[in-house]
């Protein structure tokens, strides 16, 4: 179930779990392209891995264009993964925040899919898309209405993509709470959140590796389609 020979793509591969599941799949003997926005943080990213199997490309998952631009060079593609995503403090909250930024997180959540979708199906013969839902999809938080809705809707379109898509599998991981550098935009309250990790069964926050390992599964059996692996800690539990 190794991936050797296997082609992956991670869009938003740059940081936290995209990097670690770039990282374990170069392990499992893919090749990996990873992209993202920020040349700067691909750079960083790609000495960090430091393989030859590893490439970077620029790409926005929300510009049809970019993203259309990057596929054109893949010739035949077995796995892709989509952890690109937003986290703002207040981000979701319909009553106070502007319409486009709240256009923008849909945009970004649910169209960057599409738009991935449409690029890679014809070079894709089988293998799997994974997607990236959160613990907001079932337990969402105040002022998160629209956050809640993004991360719910890409659990329905995993499963509706499992059977439009066959015989490639779709499926999508739901992470709880991960110590990933998205948090750093919450500024002065994210010792706060982190600390929350004691509070789970498990007894700590989630690492982006607990997550990775969890796509890296998605990518290696072929006989899960149409699910959603939830990683939390048993967040969803208290």
């Amino acid at each position: 179930m190794r991936l050797d020979g296997k082609r992956v793509i991670i869009i938003g591969g740059s940081s936290g779990i995209g990097l670690e599941t770039a990282r374990l799949a170069l392990a499992e003997g893919a090749s990996v392209l990873i992209a993202g926005r920020s040349e700067e943080r691909l750079r960083k990213a790609a000495a960090d891995l430091n393989s030859d199997k590893l490439r970077t490309a620029v790409a926005d998952i929300s510009d049809e264009t970019s993203i259309q631009t990057m596929f054109a060079a893949e010739k035949q593609i077995d796995h892709v993964f989509l952890p690109a995503g937003e986290l703002r403090p207040g981000g979701g909250d319909v009553l106070e925040t502007d319409m486009r930024d709240l256009e923008s997180l849909l945009k970004i959540r649910l169209l960057g899919v599409v738009n991935v979708v449409r690029q890679v199906r014809s070079k894709m013969k089988s293998g799997s898309i994974t997607l990236m839902s959160g613990l907001y999809s079932t337990r969402p938080g105040k002022g998160g209405a629209m956050g809640a809705a993004g991360v719910a809707a890409i659990e329905g379109m995993t499963r509706a993509l499992a059977l439009d898509l066959a015989p490639l599998r779709v499926n999508a991981v739901a992470p709880g709470l991960i110590d990933t550098p998205l948090w750093n935009t919450f500024g002065p309250h994210r010792d706060a959140i982190m600390a929350m990790g004691a509070s789970l069964p498990v007894g700590r926050i989630g690492k982006p590796e607990d997550v990775a390992s969890g796509v890296l599964f998605l990518m290696q059996n072929d006989f899960v389609t149409g699910s959603v692996l939830t990683i939390d800690g048993g967040g969803s539990l208290v």
